[in-house]
């Protein structure tokens, strides 16, 4: 007899991220769906990995992180940023970003306490939420260019009191970036008000044209007020190993750390000490990554002039949004089975990142891939099989 349960996530189903990856295997395609490199990281951090487990490191890592470790987090932050980290009281090493995220939503969100989500948002930002007794709310962002709306978001917070607000930047799945500018307005609104911000700047390196990501690091106003998540993962092409990490003041660390601590407790040490000796022996790796991605970007795009996509250029991550309204007049979901089917490629349909199924006809590709997956792939969406 199974029991009667009440399911927290009652509307959550298999992610559009698995669904597609199935879809793709079942039909051969390409695989530019989901999020993830096709090649491998660097030699050295597999070299640093294997060193880390011969030599004995095994067992569980400080909870906090490795020391190494976040005394590299530190300096990089210092270097990009100019942002003073103190390692013991400032930084949280977790299981990737998505857990980092997760872990910061049970730490300070009640039940009916809201947050403030920006759409088309990472689909894990409402099931948190919702998981841990909060109401997501929900602002679009403006199309054709993905920005915030500046003066919604301060009519909002003149009527509603949030716990949260969250904001992806470089945005996943729009590739934009905010600027300077949009950072001290975002900073100037919010402070009348006893909201947390919540930055998720997992693709800060992937930031193209000559432009610089600004961190919510480089406002001393907000970092009071604010934390920010980072991602290996995305840095080191291995988002397998699953290493992300917090960085707060003090009384908010310490506020996630206790969460952390009866979640996770702590991450893949011999993961964390190559990640460190990479850091440390390896900075040119990161002066790159910018380049190395706008090149995939560039070839990618170029490939698909003449397609009957229409893509936008991102400003940043390592995704591309294409409108597909000249090759399919169907919603987005059948778009992206059809393209599967017909043309074997995967991608991701955009109304999967809006809470009530939105749907702007895009799609989402992704371009972090080798040169000869996405050679292959373009000839596909350009009809040449």
């Amino acid at each position: 007899m199974e029991l009667n349960l009440t399911s927290k996530l009652p509307s959550a189903g298999v992610s559009v991220f698995a669904r597609m990856t199935a879809l793709a295997n079942q039909h051969g395609a390409i695989n530019l769906a989901q999020g993830f490199p096709d090649f491998n990281p660097p030699d050295e951090l597999i070299e640093y990995l294997y060193e880390a487990a011969l030599n004995g490191m095994n067992q569980y890592a400080p909870m906090p992180g490795l020391p190494a470790l976040r005394e590299q987090i530190c300096n990089r932050l210092e270097n990009l940023y100019a942002y003073k980290a103190d390692p013991d009281h400032h930084i949280t090493v977790t299981a990737g970003a998505t857990q980092a995220l997760f872990t910061i939503l049970s730490a300070f969100v009640r039940p009916g306490d809201k947050v403030l989500i920006f759409e088309p948002a990472y689909d894990s930002y409402a099931p948190a939420v919702i998981s841990n007794g909060g109401i997501p709310e929900f602002i679009r962002l403006q199309s054709p260019d993905f920005r915030i709306p500046m003066d919604e978001l301060e009519d909002r917070l003149k009527k509603e009191s949030f716990r949260l607000i969250l904001i992806n930047n470089p945005h996943n799945p729009c590739g934009s970036v905010l600027t300077e500018a949009d950072i001290r307005h975002i900073a100037e609104i919010t402070a009348p008000y006893q909201s947390i911000l919540v930055w998720d700047e997992v693709y800060d390196y992937l930031v193209y044209d000559n432009k610089s990501h600004y961190s919510a690091l480089q406002n001393s106003e907000l970092m009071d007020r604010s934390i920010v998540v980072f991602s290996m993962g995305k840095t080191l092409h291995n988002t397998g190993w699953k290493i992300g990490y917090t960085v707060a003041a003090s009384y908010l660390t310490q506020e996630i750390r206790k969460m952390h601590q009866f979640t996770v407790f702590s991450v893949n040490t011999p993961a964390q000490a190559a990640t460190a000796k990479f850091m440390e022996k390896q900075p040119g790796f990161f002066s790159q990554l910018g380049s190395f991605y706008q090149r995939k970007r560039d070839f990618f795009l170029k490939q698909l002039e003449t397609s009957p996509f229409d893509f936008y250029v991102p400003e940043g991550s390592y995704f591309a949004l294409a409108d597909y309204s000249k090759w399919y007049e169907g919603d987005d979901e059948s778009a992206a089975a059809k393209l599967v089917g017909e043309l074997g490629v995967a991608a991701i349909p955009i109304s999967a990142f809006y809470h009530d199924g939105y749907d702007p006809r895009l799609l989402r590709f992704c371009f972090a891939k080798k040169e000869e997956t996405l050679e292959a792939a373009a000839r596909r969406l350009n009809g040449r099989n």
